[in-house]
């Protein structure tokens, strides 16, 4: 299970503090503990009024194409999640806060992890 630590999430805090859909997000991680797992599905009900029908593996593996493109895995290798949070909001057309829970769980997964192309086409 993927966590983040209050430390991070107060780093996390100064950098996107012009983002209200990311600090938003960022409270909802944090009422869970730093538990990305359990804040997705409260971040989905919360921003679309919807039941949350996917976990976080769908929510990343439908992320993956705009994640791994140069750009935003170059921001994120580098730590900047806003640039990573508009491009994976506008490419799937989901709201902020669920977009920053996606980032920030690439992040710390590590994107290299996570958009290596398995070798065989299994």
């Amino acid at each position: 299970m993927l966590t983040v630590t209050p430390e991070e999430i107060t780093q996390f805090r100064s950098q996107l503090a012009n983002s209200p859909g990311a600090l938003a997000a960022l409270d909802t991680i944090e009422e869970c503990e730093g538990y990305l797992d359990d804040a997705i599905p409260l971040l989905v009900m919360r921003e679309t009024a919807q039941e949350a029908d996917r976990g976080l593996n769908d929510w990343l593996e439908k992320s993956r194409q705009f994640v791994c493109q140069e750009e935003v895995r170059q921001a994120l290798e580098s730590g900047l999640l806003a640039p990573a949070i508009e491009a994976v909001a506008i490419g799937i057309a989901i709201p902020p806060g669920i977009a920053t829970a996606l980032s920030i769980c690439v992040f710390k997964l590590g994107t290299k992890k996570f958009c290596k192309v398995p070798e065989s086409g299994a």
